[in-house]
């Protein structure tokens, strides 16, 4: 069946007079120091967009851009930003400065996601973010999940520093992993976990194995656990214990765990952006007493005691109490990349 398209904005057949005068009118309308995007109409947008010189060395797409853009960071400072985004936008500012390029307009990296995801016409986005704006940005803190047409300004830029709340890890190796900690028939929770570290175990195994010829061997299991006071780069920190707890094994494999180009199948990684990502949930135990407040969360190499390897902190601690549903990371919610 023959769809009709939606029409965006008719433009009127004008003459030639007319159309000056028109083009006039627009040029000044949007030219006043007080003007907004919403004070020009679709028809008003396309024809400012043609204008070849609005002033100076400025084009009226210029003008139309820097429109936008201050509807952008108006709509954002109006909406309610989740602890997660704001942890977010502090990453990606860090790591790549605080603004990225969106086609050819240089947004703040707020706005870029919303650009991203729902268009160049803010009077259509939603007055909130959601649980898939949060889950989007989360594939933004890998380098490999850049959606099309966002560029960062400052390419390869990845040193973070301490002043800004994060961990500068050796090698320029930037551990980035977004978690989400789900509570099944629980409203569900998005806590973003970046800027997490490798231990000091880990760091120095590679680090042997990769300049001084020390044979690596991998270890045949990996234990996701839950904490409720922080690990360090020494491992360390408080445990859940009791009321059926247990740490879950993921271990390795390529069915367990997406190759690094996103494959989804028993072959060998063939991608080329470092990261991955556990294919299906990470499901604790239902919980049979009180586990206190998770705050964080590591892998280990044994059902207990055994090496850390990396650890992180949940954006969102979560109290988990007697009779809950059982906590899981869920299914692509725990993202690892080394970059």
């Amino acid at each position: 069946m023959k769809q009709t398209p939606t029409v965006i904005a008719e433009v009127k057949p004008r003459s030639p007079q007319e159309t000056r005068a028109f083009r006039d009118a627009v040029h000044m309308k949007a030219a006043h120091p007080t003007a907004t995007l919403g004070d020009l109409t679709e028809e008003e947008k396309i024809e400012l967009s043609l204008i070849p010189m609005f002033g100076g060395d400025r084009s009226g797409m210029h003008r139309l851009l820097e429109l936008r853009k201050a509807a952008y960071i108006a709509h954002v400072q109006a909406m309610d930003v989740p602890a997660q985004l704001t942890q977010w936008a502090g990453f990606m500012q860090a790591s790549y400065g605080p603004e990225t390029r969106v086609w050819s307009q240089r947004l703040g990296w707020l706005e870029a996601l919303m650009v991203a995801r729902y268009g160049e016409e803010p009077s259509v986005w939603p007055q909130a973010f959601d649980e898939d704006d949060v889950k989007r940005a989360m594939r933004w803190a890998l380098k490999n999940k850049w959606p099309d047409g966002v560029s960062p300004l400052l390419p390869g830029a990845s040193s973070l520093g301490t002043e800004a709340g994060y961990t500068r890890l050796g090698l320029a190796v930037l551990l980035a992993l977004a978690a989400a900690l789900i509570l099944v028939l629980a409203p569900p929770l998005f806590p973003l976990v970046i800027g997490s570290a490798l231990t000091n175990f880990w760091e120095n195994e590679l680090i042997d194995h990769l300049f001084r010829n020390r044979s690596y061997t991998a270890p045949t299991a990996l234990f996701v656990a839950l904490y409720t006071a922080a690990p360090g780069e020494t491992g360390g920190g408080t445990e859940v214990s009791g009321g059926s707890y247990a740490r879950v094994d993921k271990a390795q494999g390529a069915t367990v765990w997406e190759g690094t180009g996103g494959e989804t199948t028993a072959t060998d990684s063939a991608g080329t952006g470092g990261g991955t990502q556990n294919i299906s949930a990470i499901t604790f135990p239902t919980p049979s007493a009180n586990w206190g407040t998770v705050t964080h969360f590591a892998a280990l190499d044994a059902s207990s005691g055994g090496n850390m390897y990396f650890y992180g902190a949940l954006a969102a601690a979560k109290n988990i109490n007697n009779g809950d549903p059982a906590p899981a990371f869920g299914a692509g919610a725990l993202d690892v990349a080394l970059a």
